[in-house]
């Protein structure tokens, strides 16, 4: 018989209260290789044994149960269980654990297939509660990119693989690991860590797997002072049998232990840590083919209106979709109103502490399964016809990457806003439709101007061009829609009100209007700026640009760079002030470098004193209008006659005034012929 693919190994004590859940998530795994299921019962004494042998005889699965024999021990069972396995790779099931979802074995067996260079593959846990129904995610890293890779010595800093039902490893790694590992009390910790000598460890974001904590667990019914001194007198073997650099990071992790013997918190996982609703919820299932679209909320305190974000999905009239729902740790009331949908397309997530919201958007699209992705925020909603409308657009035309649309601006009550409210920009999200030129020239010089809670975007642009920057509060989805234009045509629906985006005051919603959001919305947007060109081809450059590039025929690179700089210096428009700033920068760096200096000289006739010129005239922070702006919002004195707001980044580009032109005497005579050029001056 053919080896298969990959081993199931069952690694079981006395988990009949458990058993037929792992049997079943087993049974549901829908996977394209070849798998058997291999059993490693360890002597129980509760019927377990029986009840895998019964399981053996009926499924249609290869199922294999090792000879009874005493009782080993956990770490001498799980050797006997690695030695037997016979398929290239073997992820590792305990019968008190269970797969969540039926994509596991494929996701990682694909993952170990296309990464050679990666040892074994974890993924995220769901921490269960079984006392409770409490739940949280771990671990609380990877947000930022669809996968990511580990070495030995980040996870000797801290055990981000809670549980070996996380993981799947290539059975040569196990082959060539030491025989003292399993001499000792080596836990999923101390094995992972010998198999990253072989090769780093891979990390999918999906959560896949539910770590069951009860009170008959090896390690979850332990307190933590019990898991403390076990993790602390295993140490030193541990430290012996590492690798030196690893030897280091488990050294001083044993300083740690001994200064502050009950504080280890970020070592191994507690149990879940109960959030104030205390709400049971529903275990997050992936049991079906994926849907047609994946809708991704995030939540966090937003009690009042999320009950009314979910129906507006969960009512639309394209039916073929989930909802998957991230709570970024709300301390509201929240999750009870979540959990009064008992739609089986929901599939809420919760975090014990706050991440941030770009992660927890993130987060979301790492769950998601459906070629398309909309993002909803949970104080907006939708039109019922939405969907539908953007689903249309996409599948007629398969080259765009995303369809927008615009929206109708509510107030906290979900009223439309009353005349006096309606603010200046009210009109920014009715966009006529641009090329991917004219939208990165308009995003260059204007700001934002699309919905992000309207979008509905292939999933394949965040896999292959990277998720939202959580780093940014205001614009991480204006960085986004930089990178998407430079690669995707895209469609807006500008004069389609599609979504009722709510406008609150105070710190409630990033498009609160607050000082915090509009000097934070400046600075992020000098952070856009430094990769607005990235992955930016030449021939896009020029089609945006060239009318006002001195040089539109670029031939090397370091011709490009210097085009950049003096177009964020040189270019007057409603972001002057935030480019400008950016391009100060830029001009440091290439006058700093020989060549570029050379090349500035003799091309451009910039040189120092230039820059010197050019910084004298510059306003390197916000101008003194923005700053009386600023002060009528400390005051309360501008929600009734004006506002200027930073709504997700969409609206940034109202917060600045124009910066004044610098005096083109000060410019070579080549550079202020364009100059004069561009303006019309």
């Amino acid at each position: 018989m053919k080896d298969p693919v990959a081993t199931v190994l069952l690694v079981t004590y006395n988990h009949i209260a458990f058993i037929d859940r792992a049997i079943a998530s087993i049974e549901s795994q829908d996977s394209s290789h070849s798998f058997d299921v291999l059993v490693a019962d360890d002597a129980s004494t509760d019927g377990t044994r029986e009840r895998l042998l019964e399981w053996a005889e009926t499924s249609e699965l290869d199922i294999t149960v090792l000879p009874e024999g005493p009782r080993l021990g956990i770490t001498l069972n799980y050797a006997r269980g690695f030695a037997a396995a016979r398929g290239d790779f073997v992820g590792v099931l305990e019968g008190d654990d269970e797969w969540i979802s039926i994509d596991k074995l494929q996701l990682q067996i694909d993952h170990l297939v296309t990464h050679p260079e990666h040892s074994m593959v974890a993924c995220r846990v769901l921490l269960y509660d079984e006392s409770n129904g409490g739940a949280s995610i771990a671990p609380a890293i990877g947000f930022s990119r669809m996968s990511t890779s580990l070495n030995a010595r980040r996870l000797a800093e801290v055990n981000w693989f809670a549980t070996f039902s996380a993981c799947m490893y290539r059975a040569d790694a196990l082959e060539r690991l030491s025989p003292e590992v399993f001499e000792i009390t080596s836990y999923d910790w101390m094995v992972n860590l010998s198999v990253l000598a072989f090769g780093d460890a891979g990390f999918i974001p999906q959560v896949l797997t539910l770590y069951r904590q009860h009170s008959s667990g090896e390690w979850s019914s332990a307190s933590r002072q019990q898991r403390d001194e076990r993790v602390r007198r295993l140490l030193p073997r541990y430290i012996e049998l590492s690798s030196p650099e690893v030897q280091v990071e488990l050294t001083r992790l044993l300083h740690d232990l001994e200064a502050r013997a009950t504080q280890i918190t970020d070592v191994l996982d507690g149990p879940a840590v109960p959030l104030p609703s205390e709400v049971a919820l529903s275990i997050p299932r992936v049991a079906g083919p994926a849907p047609r679209v994946s809708v991704v909320m995030t939540s966090y305190n937003h009690e009042r209106w999320i009950e009314e974000a979910i129906s507006s999905v969960l009512d639309q009239t394209m039916t073929d979709l989930e909802l998957i729902i991230v709570d970024d740790a709300s301390t509201d009331r929240s999750m009870e109103v979540v959990a009064r949908f008992a739609d089986p397309r929901v599939r809420v997530y919760r975090f014990d502490t706050n991440q941030g919201a770009a992660s927890s958007l993130n987060f979301a699209i790492q769950q998601a399964r459906a070629e398309f992705v909309a993002v909803i925020n949970s104080d907006d909603a939708w039109e019922l016809h939405k969907l539908h409308r953007q689903l249309a657009e996409l599948e007629a035309h398969p080259e765009v990457g995303a369809v927008f649309t615009s929206a109708r601006f509510v107030g906290a009550d979900g009223e439309l806003l009353a005349p006096e409210r309606i603010p200046h920009w009210h009109n920014v999200f009715r966009q006529r439709n641009r090329s991917q030129a004219q939208w990165l020239r308009y995003f260059f010089e204007n700001g934002n101007a699309l919905c992000h809670p309207s979008v509905v975007i292939r999933r394949e642009f965040y896999m292959n061009h990277g998720l939202y920057d959580n780093r940014m509060r205001q614009l991480p989805d204006f960085d986004r829609w930089i990178a998407l234009v430079k690669q995707w045509p895209i469609i807006v629906l500008g004069d389609e009100d599609l979504v009722r985006f709510r406008l609150l005051e105070a710190e409630q919603n990033a498009s609160a209007n607050s000082r915090a959001n509009v000097i934070r919305g400046f600075n992020e947007h000098i952070a856009v700026d430094e990769r607005f060109f990235e992955g930016c081809s030449d021939e896009l450059l020029i089609e945006a640009f060239g009318d006002v590039m001195v040089n539109p025929h670029l031939t090397f690179a370091d011709e490009r760079a210097c085009e950049i700089a003096l177009l964020w210096c040189n270019l007057p428009c409603a972001m002057s002030e935030p480019n400008r700033v950016h391009g100060l920068r830029v001009l440091r760096t290439l006058l700093g470098d020989e060549n570029t200096s050379l090349l500035m000289r003799s091309r451009y006739g910039f040189t120092d004193l230039n820059l010197h010129a050019l910084a004298g005239t510059e306003i390197h922070e916000m101008s003194e209008t923005t700053r009386q702006w600023l002060s009528q919002i400390e005051a309360g004195t501008t929600w009734g006659r004006v506002i200027w707001t930073a709504s997700s980044g969409e609206l940034a580009k109202h917060v600045w005034t124009r910066m004044r032109e610098v005096p083109i005497r000060t410019w070579p005579a080549r550079v202020a012929r364009q100059l004069r050029q561009a303006t019309g001056k």
